[in-house]
């Protein structure tokens, strides 16, 4: 799941960093640090859940919604982290 966030979010930035409504795979490859090739299997994984479209390489409503998803569950396990299992902050961002 890390992965499919890291893929949504470098396609996310690409987009509004760019003004486009398009995001260009080598760019989304070098922001996810990922091999091309295993980059390409993930954009199909994600194409196939229909969080993205290839063909041009933008993202969809459904994958708008996981990040937002993701964002939040990260956030809550941060919380919980420092709340009850007196974890600083910085260990459980992996700072």
């Amino acid at each position: 799941m890390e992965l499919y966030n890291d893929i949504l979010k470098a396609i996310m930035n690409e987009i509004t960093n760019d003004d486009g409504s398009v995001a260009k795979p080598t760019r989304v490859q070098l922001r996810s640090n990922l091999a091309y090739d295993k980059l390409a299997r993930y954009l199909d994984e994600l194409e196939s859940k229909k969080m993205i479209l290839q063909n041009p390489l933008m993202i969809t409503e459904k994958g708008r919604d996981f990040l937002q998803d993701y964002d939040r569950i990260s956030n809550f396990v941060l919380e919980m982290g420092i709340k009850y299992l007196d974890i600083p902050p910085d260990e459980l961002r992996g700072v």
